[in-house]
């Protein structure tokens, strides 16, 4: 078994005025789970990313293309006005948000090709179209619910929906200062909201990915019992994969701020 034991060490500068102090912090994890983090890092990776990387890129990105290409086909196949609110939604959510978060949290080739900085454009613009398609899509039900005299959000689909929604706006908007925190520093520290912004966008995602899912379970869908538990399964097990990396980096950022100083200075 390997355990040899590999250190992540954070070293964290703070100056006030003529003053300064340094904060350093440990984090311990096995050599394997090592490699695979160093690896899927543009700081780690700067050759081309491994085939095991690479592999479990590729998985993530069919897991998530292919049951948004099964609603579709089922959206198109039964086609009414409704049917755009599932196809804005499965487009909005179960490609380009979560794929947003993947290109930042861990996607194999555009990690060893872009700098992190071109990432977080890649990622800002992504949501962008992904939360103009759910805003869209939300327009849709609630014209399609007035049009047939139906009540609004009576569903737990719909409420579920809705809370996500305006949490979304302001993650999104806790997006905006984190990417540019010099406009609160020093009153609040960069690293408070960015905080904030991942735990925020983790909690975004399961929510988003929940509604959709949850959405399949409702009289629309026209497709087969089997399908919906693939649809199920394929969403559930891609958020995983997309989800670990910003979960650890985000428990680890917690740590530093919030833990115990370290002794060793």
């Amino acid at each position: 078994m390997d355990k040899i034991i590999c250190s992540y060490v954070y070293l964290i500068t703070f100056h006030n005025h003529a003053q300064s102090a340094e904060f350093r912090f440990t984090f311990q994890v096995p050599k394997r789970l090592h490699r695979f983090l160093l690896d899927m890092t543009t700081e780690g990776n700067k050759g081309p990313p491994s085939t095991i990387t690479l592999g479990f890129s590729i998985l993530t990105h069919f897991l998530l293309v292919a049951p948004v290409i099964y609603i579709l086909v089922l959206a198109f196949g039964h086609y009414s006005f409704f049917s755009w609110h599932p196809i804005c939604m499965s487009l909005g959510v179960g490609l380009l948000i979560t794929e947003a978060v993947f290109s930042v949290s861990g996607e194999a080739y555009i990690a060893s090709k872009l700098a992190r900085r071109n990432r977080v454009t890649i990622h800002w613009i992504l949501h962008a179209i992904g939360l103009t398609l759910i805003g869209i899509g939300f327009i849709i039900i609630i014209v399609n619910k007035v049009n047939n005299n139906r009540a609004h959000f009576a569903t737990t689909h719909s409420q579920l929906g809705l809370v996500t929604i305006i949490l979304s706006v302001l993650v999104a908007s806790f997006g905006v200062v984190a990417n540019n925190t010099t406009w609160l520093y020093p009153r609040v520290r960069p690293v408070l909201i960015k905080i904030a912004h991942a735990c925020g966008g983790i909690g975004m995602t399961i929510l988003f990915l929940a509604t959709l899912i949850n959405g399949t379970y409702s009289n629309w869908w026209p497709g087969t019992s089997t399908g919906r538990d693939l649809v199920f399964t394929s969403f559930f097990i891609a958020g995983v994969l997309i989800l670990v990396k910003p979960i650890l980096g985000t428990i680890s950022r917690c740590r530093v701020v919030f833990g115990p100083p370290s002794s060793d200075s």
